[in-house]
């Protein structure tokens, strides 16, 4: 791929036939969340609280793998990032309803609203750059 004279360095890009490449902006949000995620698996393991810390482990494995794609530009890479960003927020929802109905522990459903809504954020990013892409194709 080649870029056109007079774009932006983080502008999505498409490739004939090729889905549109998310930005590297995209790709480092995603690393962020990845580490937030990790982050809140060491705090669980540290507390003994292994039935929260290893779904935010995988969760944070899963984003890392597709922020390593897009940051590394495969031609993969964005289905890779919205498979990636859709299981954690999938998994995140699962977190945020047992919080809910069991425990009801107020840091935790905090961190959980907090980062759903960046992944929120990162899922709307990916549909407006794919209609971005979409249109410039036209």
């Amino acid at each position: 791929m080649t870029s056109r004279q007079g774009t932006a360095p983080d502008r999505v890009t498409r490739a004939p036939g090729r889905r549109p490449a998310p930005s590297r902006r995209t790709g480092t949000a995603m690393a962020a969340e990845a580490t937030t995620f990790t982050v809140a698996s060491a705090i669980h393991f540290a507390v003994g609280f292994a039935d929260a810390a290893v779904p935010e482990l995988v969760i944070a494995v899963v984003l890392g793998l597709g922020s390593s794609a897009v940051l590394s530009q495969r031609p993969h890479g964005w289905g890779t990032a919205v498979g990636a960003t859709g299981f954690a927020t999938f998994g995140t929802v699962v977190g945020v309803i047992i919080i809910a109905t069991a425990r009801q522990d107020a840091p935790d459903l905090a961190y959980h609203a907090a980062i759903l809504t960046a992944l929120t954020a990162t899922l709307i990013t990916f549909w407006r750059q794919r209609g971005a892409a979409a249109r410039s194709a036209a």
